[in-house]
């Protein structure tokens, strides 16, 4: 670190005599070469006459010490920063001090480096490793919405980045009184991490040094005059969103702001003028939102009593809706079963209807086969041989179709004496083997017609006894999956009715808790709304109403350029 850089490894911490050649310059605290002579300095102030407290002339006297050599050295800075943490400044004194050093902090670079040993990220403030993640936590909490300070719930997650690894190093340490000294903080948070890092075992601020007359020390933050109101002012616009302000509307005028109120009220022209009502609209509409919290949580904090009342009801009707869903779950479930019997029962009847049909509709479609295949001999063979002859091949097929089809063996015999033959090459003999031939043909035929028609009434019957059994096995089995899909609705609408009554439960049980962190959350929402009407709006209606001064005020020029730095 800076100290083994500079050789002073050795030297003593805060308590311990210092070695005689370093005495005079300087000593190490917690791994951090400071300047004794400043540190004296505020130890003879807190010892002195007074309240305990290093006070405007005293820091005066302070920061001559830090600018002793007519230059201001890292070493010097950070112990101004160790001094604004470890002893108790007033107002007066710490916003002077503060805004005196203020400009030398020099952050080495805008990236962080990474140690190749370590998990952890560490950047270089005034040659002094920092704890990246304390730094950012803070940086964080003062560009989100609200007054540009860090809360009380930006220092938790503050005070997390310290404690990440279960301890407090020193590395932790300086950044924290880093983040403490270069950042805006609200009181409460500043009172929080204090009292939560002494109880951590690793205090940053000693106890006051005098009497504890008086009023209670000022804790150690920036305030920036014009710059730092401005940059709250910004911040607090951003509350409007919670009233459907556009978050671009908030920034732009957030960033005018600086061009508007860094001039005084009756040197304005007319558009600067205009930008400043608008924030001014933005700043009500702030404000409303805060307002707004506080009654909504007022409302939960006067409402306890009806709230009880209203908790024990949900409970009963949860608690009813969880029994009814539950009996109706088991109805679907017995319903399911009856239905699942009900389309077995169908499976068998279709079965045998099925099997009725298949076997007395055999012979009628044998019948049917045969009718087809003769006909289809006629159409393909028999009246293209007519036409034109036929031949052998030919001959042999259509024979062989009149065989199946039980002809006269004699007469099949004879066809191919006529059918051989062209149509004008056929004698007497083959026109009445053609007419015997077609007239044979045209019997059989009947015969078959007749046949099949005598099997139609029976074949209807068992059809139509085939379809009522597989419509009734379809209505079944319909119904069965109807009963599986309403018993998984019933099991779903089953297990929330219980979540709900659980859950109905258990916010009857967190009721004094929930009314505990309501009033918690009143308190803070009312701290919001006076911090807010104390800070950023107070400092906008200064800003905004402030005047030029007048002529025979010979220091205001030098007054309000110290503010605009």
């Amino acid at each position: 670190d800076l100290a083994q850089k500079q050789g002073q490894a050795d030297l003593p911490r805060l308590g311990e005599q210092p070695s005689r050649n370093m005495s005079s310059y300087y000593q190490t605290i917690e791994g951090v070469s400071c300047d004794r002579a400043i540190i004296e300095a505020c130890s003879k102030a807190v010892r002195g006459q007074g309240d305990g407290r290093v006070s405007l002339d005293d820091a005066k006297l302070v920061f001559e010490k830090v600018k002793d050599a007519g230059k201001v050295t890292k070493a010097e800075v950070w112990t101004v920063r160790y001094c604004l943490t470890e002893f108790n400044f007033t107002e007066a004194a710490c916003d002077w001090i503060t805004e005196a050093v203020s400009s030398m902090t020099q952050w080495d670079s805008k990236d962080f480096a990474k140690e190749t040993t370590n998990v952890s990220h560490y950047e270089q403030v005034d040659g002094v490793q920092c704890d990246h993640g304390i730094i950012e936590a803070c940086r964080k909490a003062v560009k989100g919405a609200g007054d540009g300070r860090v809360s009380k719930d930006d220092a938790k997650a503050v005070l997390a980045e310290a404690l990440d690894g279960g301890k407090v190093t020193d590395k932790e340490k300086w950044t924290l009184r880093l983040c403490l000294s270069e950042f805006n903080w609200t009181q409460a948070a500043h009172d929080w991490i204090i009292d939560e890092l002494k109880a951590a075992g690793a205090p940053i601020k000693r106890p006051p040094g005098g009497a504890s007359r008086g009023p209670a020390p000022k804790k150690a933050k920036v305030v920036h005059s014009i710059s730092g109101k401005l940059k709250s002012i910004e911040k607090a616009m951003k509350i409007a969103q919670k009233k459907d302000v556009p978050a671009d509307v908030t920034t732009l005028l957030g960033s005018m702001l600086s061009h508007c109120l860094s001039s005084y009220k009756d040197e304005r022209h007319q558009f600067q003028s205009d930008v400043v009502d608008m924030a001014s609209n933005v700043l009500a509409e702030s404000l409303s939102a805060l307002e707004a919290e506080v009654a909504r949580t007022q409302e939960l904090v006067d409402g306890g009593d009806g709230e009880k009342d209203r908790r024990e009801k949900a409970v009963a009707e949860a608690e009813a809706a969880y029994t009814a869903s539950q009996e109706d779950a088991k109805a679907k479930e017995e319903d399911k079963k009856a239905k699942a019997e009900a389309y077995k029962a169908t499976v068998a009847p279709l079965k045998a209807a099925k099997e009725v049909q298949k076997s007395g509709d055999a012979e009628g479609v044998t019948l049917e086969k045969e009718k087809g295949a003769l006909q289809s001999a006629v159409e393909s063979d028999l009246s293209p041989m007519k036409e034109a002859g036929g031949k052998q091949r030919q001959l042999e097929r259509f024979s062989k179709a009149l065989t199946r089809a039980g002809l006269d063996e004699s007469l099949i015999k004879c066809v191919h004496l006529p059918l051989v033959k062209a149509p004008d090459q056929r004698g007497a003999f083959d026109g009445v083997v053609l007419k015997s031939l077609e007239e044979a043909i045209a019997e059989k035929l009947a015969k078959l017609s007749g046949e099949i028609e005598a099997f139609g009434p029976a074949k209807e019957e068992r059809a139509a006894k085939v379809k009522d059994a597989q419509e009734a096995h379809d209505a079944a089995n319909a119904a069965s999956d109807s009963a599986v899909e309403a018993l998984a609705e019933a099991k779903k609408a089953e297990e929330a009715a219980k979540e709900a009554a659980a859950a109905a439960q258990k916010s009857a049980k967190s009721l004094v808790s929930d009314l505990a962190n309501a009033a918690k959350s009143l308190d803070e929402a009312k701290d919001a709304l006076s911090t807010f009407q104390s800070g950023p709006l107070a400092a906008f209606n200064e800003l905004k109403d402030r005047v030029a001064p007048q002529p025979e005020a010979e220091e205001s020029a030098d007054v309000l350029a110290a503010e605009q730095q």
